[in-house]
């Protein structure tokens, strides 16, 4: 009776590591977020989607260690850029290891670079009247993904 409740309870265990993993461990990028541009860089957590960060500082708790501030979150399923303004397509993506972005929840982020604004969370309609108003030109989105692993 005993190794069977012992069975149990590590299986249980078991399936709660792999199903919530990201929630139970800190998150350690890959490899260093590799720069887009100003400073802004892509980086992706282990087993999470790619993320969006701002210029890195230095940890005020470490100061050999640098931090990265989400602007972004994940998943970047498209991102653009020109001098500037950093387009960006967001697809939300759950926690847990082997999840994939959710398309229909998509949304779109502006970045002006010249005053750091982030424009976040923007519906298509929001996205292309505020591309309009800004005079963005056209810039071409790309496969965020290639991007990180060129790097």
């Amino acid at each position: 009776m005993m190794s069977r409740i012992a069975t149990l309870a590590l299986s249980l265990m078991l399936v709660i590591f792999c199903c919530f993993a990201g929630e139970l461990l800190p998150a350690y990028v890959e490899k260093t977020p590799v720069d887009v541009i100003d400073g802004y860089s892509l980086g992706k957590p282990t087993g999470s989607g790619l993320i969006l960060y701002g210029p890195s500082y230095k940890c005020r708790d470490d100061p050999r260690a640098t931090c990265y501030p989400t602007i972004v979150d994940q998943s970047v399923v498209k991102i653009g850029w020109n001098d500037d303004f950093i387009l960006v397509e967001r697809q939300p993506r759950d926690t847990y290891i082997f999840a994939t972005p959710d398309a229909t929840l998509a949304s779109w982020y502006i970045i002006d670079l010249s005053s750091g604004t982030v424009y976040k969370d923007l519906s298509s309609e929001q996205y292309s009247e505020l591309i309009a108003q800004l005079e963005i030109p056209d810039i071409e989105m790309q496969a965020p993904m290639d991007i990180y692993e060129k790097r």
